[in-house]
């Protein structure tokens, strides 16, 4: 699928496929992870990600957090859902 098509029916159809029901929690992820990507032609890492979202929410998020919201793997998900090829090299 190319990057330009993506829209949120489809990241909620892939996510459904994929087992996830997406609330504001993955909403969040999802759109940093895109921003990121199409800003830095790039995919940010976990340490990254955890970063921005432990300053602009305010909480206190970790990897284990990542993997109960994506439990099939953390990366291979968030890129599927998000339509962002897997193999660009990370952050």
């Amino acid at each position: 699928m190319k990057l330009k098509k993506w829209n949120r029916n489809i990241a909620i159809n892939i996510a459904l496929k994929e087992g996830i029901i997406l609330n504001i929690y993955y909403w969040r992820i999802i759109f940093y992870y895109r921003l990121f990507f199409f800003k830095n032609n790039i995919i940010p890492n976990i340490r990254n990600l955890l970063n921005f979202l432990n300053k602009k929410y305010k909480c206190n998020y970790d990897s284990f957090y990542l993997f109960k919201l994506f439990p099939k793997g953390f990366i291979k998900q968030i890129t599927k859902i998000t339509c962002l090829p897997d193999n660009v090299q990370c952050f």
